[in-house]
């Protein structure tokens, strides 16, 4: 069973004469989709696309017909192509008789325009996603922009629609609601309430954050009631530690005696920061430099620059501790994440000396090069009556990689030993650690610690800033050592005195 059903026109899959091996509009669309699903997390839509050449007129196979009663959305490649076909059409209607008239389930998709009052009744009024923009200059050739052409991508905005189309789907799609979807962060964001003008941004943000398993509030699924809008926005500000808003030229709709939904949220959020002591929390906006401006239907869309810090002067304030990027969405995405794990709380270890015992498991993450330094430190673990695990380097390299992968899932801890390994190495690993839920773990790792090893190194002695606390709860350099005493094991093994520290 599918959960995305994608209805689309032969004619605008076909590849360019170009590039005769190449891919058509719809499959490119398709595979990219799939990859961005695998960025957003591991729980997935399924798409359904019939990629066989049927004749217009024949009838459906039952395979169609199901995949048709069983998709939860319909993804309707709008083009003239797809108003023309019967077959297409013959999809929309199917896709109604068993799921209503709901346009809350058809998203659209636009490969060239089609003006709203020729499109089926369900198709109207929907914006979509649009991968073209609209060239109505009478002194050229009337037709559109598109931004797949000749078999690739030739405009940025592909990528940018794409983006957002992929987070809209993964946002929206049904899920159980016994099963988890993610590992929890047990972190709390707060994402303002967009105006019209920036509902896509908002939702890849929000998709985003819920995909690395932060907590977002206020609830992204429901509005802001605006008779009780300053208590609602107050009550989830208090809970946040930072707080996200997306500027784009409208303001929202206004509470009655307040101000517009767009600057109530940002000057609610600098009262909250007025109220830390502590100077943590503060706000993250995104006022982009490039934007869309979308006239009458006799007019294209032009694109106009922005100034971030003039954009905010319109809605704010500035305040001392903002964040202020006008990057493009995808940048912009990039940088909060990364900010998140500069800003991330320092976790607490859960494992104390009281808890170390013969059970206790702690799996020596290391390169092969390094394995010497590694057999040292499990002979040393040994002695304090801690069971180390050693990864596998000999045998096939299926059976290496299986290996080595549940050592990591049914470990307590881990220790990345940074000898020889290049820095490059040991980083990229630490970074897997993050998202133990990706691991196939039941439960976050109750230690995760890097020990710099000799030989030392500039890069070694800056190693407490190279690991963000979202992926290493402890660092320690013992570099400069070349022998393993019961006191620099006491450095490096969880006890109450680490844990303070």
């Amino acid at each position: 069973m599918a959960d995305v059903f994608i209805s689309y026109s032969r004619d605008d899959d076909l590849p360019s004469p170009a590039k005769p091996d190449g891919k058509g509009f719809v499959t490119f669309l398709d595979d990219a989709v799939r990859y961005e699903f695998k960025e957003l997390g591991p729980q997935r839509p399924k798409i359904w696309r019939d990629t066989k050449r049927i004749a217009d007129g024949d009838q459906f196979t039952p395979e169609i017909e199901e995949a048709l009663k069983g998709a939860s959305f319909l993804l309707v490649v709008l083009s003239p192509n797809w108003m023309a076909s019967r077959w297409c059409r013959k999809e929309l209607d199917t896709f109604i008789k068993y799921h209503g008239f709901d346009r809350e389930r058809v998203v659209v998709v636009g490969k060239r325009h089609v003006d709203a009052d020729k499109r089926p009744s369900l198709l109207q009024g929907q914006n979509g996603f649009r991968f073209y923009v609209r060239n109505e200059d009478p002194e050229e050739i009337v037709g559109d922009l598109e931004f797949f052409d000749r078999g690739e991508p030739r405009d940025a905005r592909y990528w940018e629609r794409l983006k957002a189309l992929a987070a809209y789907l993964v946002k929206r799609q049904p899920r159980p609601s016994q099963e988890p979807m993610y590992a929890p962060t047990g972190r709390t964001i707060f994402v303002a309430k967009p105006a019209s003008d920036m509902r896509m941004g908002y939702d890849r943000v929000v998709s985003e954050l819920i995909g690395k398993g932060h907590t977002v509030v206020p609830e992204s699924t429901e509005d802001i009631p605006l008779d009780s809008a300053v208590k609602v926005i107050d009550a989830a500000l208090s809970n946040a530690e930072i707080a996200v808003h997306l500027l784009g030229e409208k303001a929202g709709n206004a509470p009655e005696d307040q101000l517009p939904m767009v600057k109530l949220q940002l000057a609610r959020a600098a009262a909250r920061a007025s109220r830390d002591h502590q100077g943590k929390f503060h706000r993250v906006v995104w006022a982009p430099t490039l934007w869309t401006v979308l006239s009458n239907a006799d007019q294209p869309p032009s694109e106009i620059t922005r100034r971030p810090l003039e954009v905010l002067a319109k809605f704010d304030r500035q305040l001392a501790m903002d964040k202020i990027e006008g990057d493009s969405l995808s940048k912009f995405v990039d940088f909060l994440n990364q900010h998140l794990s500069v800003i991330a709380p320092p976790r607490s270890i859960t494992l104390t000396l009281s808890d170390i015992c013969g059970d206790t498991r702690l799996f020596l993450y290391h390169s092969r090069e390094d394995s010497q330094y590694a057999l040292t430190l499990a002979q040393a673990l040994q002695q304090r009556k801690i069971e180390p695990l050693l990864p596998a380097f000999e045998g096939p390299e299926a059976d290496i990689k299986n290996f080595n992968s549940k050592q990591l899932a049914e470990c307590d801890g881990v220790i990345v030993c940074w000898a020889s390994a290049s820095e490059v190495w040991v980083r990229a690993q630490t970074s897997g650690l993050r998202n133990w839920g990706s691991l196939g773990r039941s439960q976050q790792f109750c230690y995760r610690a890097v020990v710099a090893a000799p030989p030392p190194g500039e890069r070694k002695k800056a190693s407490k800033l190279l690991f963000p606390r979202s992926e290493v709860d402890l660092v320690v350099d013992l570099s400069d050592k070349d022998i393993l005493t019961a006191d620099l094991l006491d450095l490096l093994v969880p006890t109450a005195h680490a844990n303070a520290a």
